[in-house]
């Protein structure tokens, strides 16, 4: 009888490990189509480009392997790659700063109760859904010196004296900086209000039967909430400014005089201005080193991850 419930036991056994092992394999046919998805559309095109960045002749159709070549000559022979590379720093930057110190100052608000504040809310919210090309044209018509509503009102209403020339020398950066954070500044708002309406309010309580000002109360009580969604806020906007490319393209094409030419717009200038695709492949590989390399320092000098834990 033993032999009998021993037998009986291991086939029970085998039938469990057949329909876990029928599990496993339902789950990943169903993960495939997915992972092939991501193969086709992300890691193939990077493996491409990585592979054309060895190449050279004009277009795609007198490709030679040069090696290192087009690297040598981006580092070390041209003043104007060095160039795109500082203007793209100085770009996210910039950018950064200001949707972050406009995002976290219109969260504060927002986070406030008053009137309608579901309605304001959602007012705010809805510019982020606007395309930013549909964005970038638009402020293109409010800026411009001739027929621009910008130019009207500040010549017509303020003691300024002709036409300002927003995409001038001097302004264009600063003009693609304001515009690009006036759409995408909800994007930190969006982080740090739902941040925000996770506090206890309990906190606050506290702090004001303490005699905390509100200076005070943001410094102990809001800041400390809020660092975490700030280190990871910091680190996706200076990785999506820096590679921004429609904003940019649609106000300026880099210009005037590479004022805003950032690497993304000098390599699409590269590749499809001057044909030279391997070029340009090497000015994106470059820029995908250069980010990733900014991304582990910034995650070991600050370690963000820590801080969502906390």
């Amino acid at each position: 009888m033993s032999a009998i419930q021993q037998r009986l036991s291991e086939m029970q056994d085998t039938v469990a490990e057949w329909k876990r092992k029928r599990t496993n394999l339902l789950g990943y046919l169903l993960l495939l189509p997915a992972v092939l998805v991501f193969l086709v559309l992300s890691v193939g095109p990077v493996l491409y480009g990585i592979w054309l960045s060895f190449q050279s002749g004009f277009g795609f159709l007198d490709l030679q392997f040069v090696g290192l070549e087009n690297y040598r000559r981006l580092l070390f022979d041209d003043p104007n790659f060095w160039s795109s590379v500082r203007t793209g720093a100085v770009y996210a930057a910039y950018s950064v700063v200001l949707q972050t110190t406009l995002g976290v100052a219109i969260a504060l608000l927002l986070n406030e109760s008053f009137r309608f504040e579901n309605f304001v809310r959602t007012i705010v919210l809805v510019t982020y859904l606007i395309p930013t090309v549909a964005v970038a044209i638009l402020f293109r018509w409010l800026l411009n010196a001739q027929i621009g509503i910008v130019n009207f009102s500040l010549t017509r209403y303020t003691p300024v004296d002709g036409a300002v020339n927003f995409f001038s020398e001097a302004l264009a950066l600063h003009t693609v900086v304001w515009a690009s954070g006036w759409k995408f500044t909800i994007f930190v708002v969006l982080i740090i209000l739902a941040r925000l309406q996770s506090i206890d309010a309990e906190l606050y309580e506290l702090a004001r039967i303490n005699g905390a000002n509100a200076i005070q109360r943001f410094r102990d009580v809001t800041y400390p909430q809020i660092r975490s969604a700030l280190f990871l806020v910091i680190l996706l906007r200076g990785i999506f400014m820096f590679n921004k490319f429609d904003m940019i393209w649609v106000l300026t094409e880099g210009g005037p005089f590479r004022q805003t030419e950032t690497m993304v717009i000098y390599a699409y200038k590269t590749a499809f201005g001057q044909q030279s695709y391997g070029e340009g492949a090497a000015v994106t590989t470059l820029m995908f080193l250069l980010l990733a390399t900014v991304s582990i320092v910034y995650f070991a000098a600050f370690s963000p991850e820590e801080e969502v834990e906390n």
